[in-house]
């Protein structure tokens, strides 16, 4: 895939009409019971408030160097305020904005305690918007449409989307030949009649078009074909889980499925919109809609593995490892799961180690040797007091954190992981690779892992070493040019 045009998202400007709100995140320890009622009492640590619901939507745009203008109502209140000076600060055109008097700004507050949801409480009105609102934008229309690429349509089913508004969005995107794309709510897409995208989930789809039960991959293809053509929509696009997802084009029906990526998930809140975002800006710079699919998918994933409302950028996009899974840095527990779904795949794995001080053309061709005797080429690292173990207080000369940065940005590397020991066994351990892979030096010697990996089915390859490319060499040249 093309990642060049990624770049191209700064000059995108994106139109949301969404419901806005606020996600308020009281975060603490549990360490006793109340004795008034059998319920755990939270210390509490801190407190957090972030751009909710569609606001989440411009999160991610943001965070992927994408512009924005929305069109809401919210209540003329505290949060109303802060949610006005949070949009501004990230550079949000708010002009469009209807503060309302009497009506709350939507707050939803979780309470949470090593990662796990305990309550969650929600302030709300739920109304419809009003109709003097929607003449407003109706006689602005021209004016909000202006610089515009895209519309996404992010209803949360709190009111802000009514049939007229959303009509209003949606007929004058189509007089301009602007792409709206929509994530739903509810079963009536009678309002979002005339939009190009409707990403639905699976119980959403489910919702909508009547399902009764299971639907096989025939079912899906033709109730998606039908939904199209029963409000005019060109594609649906069904976020499916575990299964990835389902694009069906209402022309004909046809049905193109993109398989899940291998991910560790944490916590799934907002993939929906990272998804919506993603693919709506790759769609305005110009990818084919099965790469802005793609796009989407990886960038899910990569959030998934976050708590909360998590986001993306471009650069994370731009590292991701296998088939876009996450990012190439996996952490121990994260092992076992990634490489499970990598054998399921029949996907040949290839692991090498090392200290990578100083990265140099010997550890490159290295690297590529490594990667030509498999599929997937995973790297383990060794943390700096593991460097320091083995070599000395004065190593490692670059840190984790830099060298970790470093071979991420090398394509041939697919993922990395940094040990602590002084050798890679338990990492090993782990992985339990098809080829371990040591430099020619280890030629006569026992190579760390080769029992486990032999005792496996695997083998040890030992490959050639770039003459006089060692970090020793490139130190010791440092200290005798400039003493």
């Amino acid at each position: 895939m093309d990642y060049t045009k990624l770049k191209r998202f700064s000059h995108v400007k994106v139109l949301v009409l969404g419901d806005f709100m606020l996600d308020k995140y009281i975060t603490g320890e549990v360490k006793r019971i109340s004795p008034e009622a059998p319920v755990p009492v939270i210390e509490v640590k801190q407190k957090e408030t972030y751009l909710g619901g569609a606001g989440n939507v411009i999160n991610n745009i943001i965070a992927l160097g994408g512009n924005a203008r929305i069109i809401t109502c919210i209540g003329n209140d505290e949060a109303g305020e802060y949610l006005l000076h949070h949009m501004a600060n990230k550079g949000v055109d708010t002009k469009y904005v209807w503060k309302i008097e009497g009506e709350r700004t939507i707050i939803k507050t979780r309470v949470v305690a090593k990662s796990q949801q305990f309550l969650r409480y929600d302030e709300e009105d739920i109304r419809e918007v009003s109709e003097e609102y929607v003449d407003f934008v109706k006689q602005h229309i021209i004016d909000i449409f202006k610089d515009i690429d895209i519309v996404i349509i992010s209803d949360y089913g709190k009111g802000n989307i009514s049939y007229r508004l959303a009509q209003v969005v949606i007929e004058e995107a189509r007089l301009q030949n602007i792409s709206v794309i929509v994530d739903p709510k509810g079963k009536d897409y009678s309002k979002y009649t005339g939009a190009t995208i409707c990403t639905p989930n699976m119980s959403e789809f489910n919702a909508v078009v009547g399902a009764t039960g299971l639907l096989n991959e025939e079912q899906i293809a033709i109730k998606g074909k039908k939904l199209c053509e029963d409000i005019d929509l060109k594609y649906v696009l069904v976020t499916r889980s575990e299964k990835g997802m389902s694009l069906i084009d209402g022309s004909d029906g046809k049905k193109q499925d993109l398989p899940a990526i291998a991910k560790e998930v944490v916590d799934v809140t907002g993939a929906g919109d990272t998804v919506i975002s993603v693919f709506s800006l790759a769609m305005a710079v110009g990818y084919s809609l099965s790469d802005c699919c793609k796009l989407s998918n990886k960038a899910a994933s990569i959030v998934i593995s976050h708590f909360g409302a998590a986001t993306t950028n471009i650069k994370e996009i731009e590292q991701t490892g296998f088939h876009g899974t996450g990012s190439k840095i996996l952490q121990l527990g994260q092992v076992p799961h990634v490489v499970q779904n990598l054998k399921k795949e029949g996907k040949k794995i290839v692991f090498t180690n090392g200290c990578f001080d100083l990265v140099h053309a010997g550890h490159i061709a290295s690297f590529e040797q490594a990667r030509a005797l498999g599929d997937v080429l995973i790297v383990g690292l060794n943390s700096d007091t593991s460097i320091k173990m083995i070599k000395g207080e004065k190593r490692p000369i670059v840190t984790q954190e830099n060298r970790v940065k470093l071979l991420s940005a090398l394509a041939v590397i697919d993922y990395i992981v940094i040990f602590e020991q002084d050798t890679p066994k338990e990492l090993i351990d782990l992985v339990i690779p098809d080829v371990l892979v040591k430099g020619k030096d280890w030629a006569g010697k026992q190579v760390v892992g080769q029992d486990v990996v032999e005792a496996n089915g695997g083998v040890v390859e030992l490959i050639d070493l770039e003459q006089g490319l060692s970090t020793t060499n490139v130190i010791e040249k440092i200290r005798e040019l400039y003493h």
